[in-house]
């Protein structure tokens, strides 16, 4: 399978919030149905944390732990974000597919902009299974397999057909793609329904 890392010399490019205007948080945290019992949410692949602080605001009493591979990524985080002095965004340092918080920590997983960059796809989302809790969430924005004004070659993208495939090998339960939820992005969602 194709896919393509981000340089982490274009960094600013993350903190862009014109990135909201195409992926909404109020959008996808929608798609979580009945978020109201979430207090703790782990971001796979955070880089500087601009959807971690987005999260954060959604959950006032609850803590974003903000994943990622590069360090360049997390000091950003640590300097710049204030959730992250105010203990709200806990910046955690990943490997490819492993993230080292406990089994079960988390009321939702998620990931945007990540699947693309994924070497070994199934790995990273049975390692998203094992960080949610049973009755929790996975959620997966990632660029659409079509033509879009900005985002990676398409020879990197895939379907939501697709992330459905890889949410429902991972083990997750009713898998939901969110038809025409964001313009340039698929968004789907799937539930840990057992051990």
């Amino acid at each position: 399978m194709a896919y393509l890392k981000f340089d982490t010399a274009k960094l600013e490019r993350l903190n862009d919030p014109a990135r909201f205007e195409t992926i909404p948080p109020a959008r996808l945290w929608d798609a979580l149905g009945d978020p109201s019992d979430v207090t703790t949410i782990v971001e796979i692949g955070a880089g500087t944390g601009l959807f971690a602080a987005a999260f954060a605001g959604f959950i006032p009493h609850g803590i974003v732990y903000a994943a990622d591979t590069e360090d360049v990524m997390l000091e950003w985080m640590r300097l710049n974000r204030p959730e992250v002095g105010a203990r709200r965004i806990i910046p955690v340092k990943s490997m490819e597919s492993h993230v080292p918080l406990e089994d079960g920590i988390a009321d939702v997983v998620y990931m945007v902009n990540l699947h693309h960059e994924l070497a070994e796809p199934d790995a990273m989302y049975a390692e998203a299974r094992r960080l949610v809790r049973v009755g929790g969430t996975l959620l997966v924005a990632d660029w659409a397999a079509t033509e879009t004004p900005k985002g990676p070659p398409l020879a990197v993208r895939v379907t939501a057909d697709e992330l459905v495939e890889f949410l429902q090998r991972a083990g997750l339960d009713d898998v939901i793609v969110h038809q025409d939820a964001l313009p340039w992005h698929s968004l789907v969602t799937g539930r840990r329904t057992g051990n």
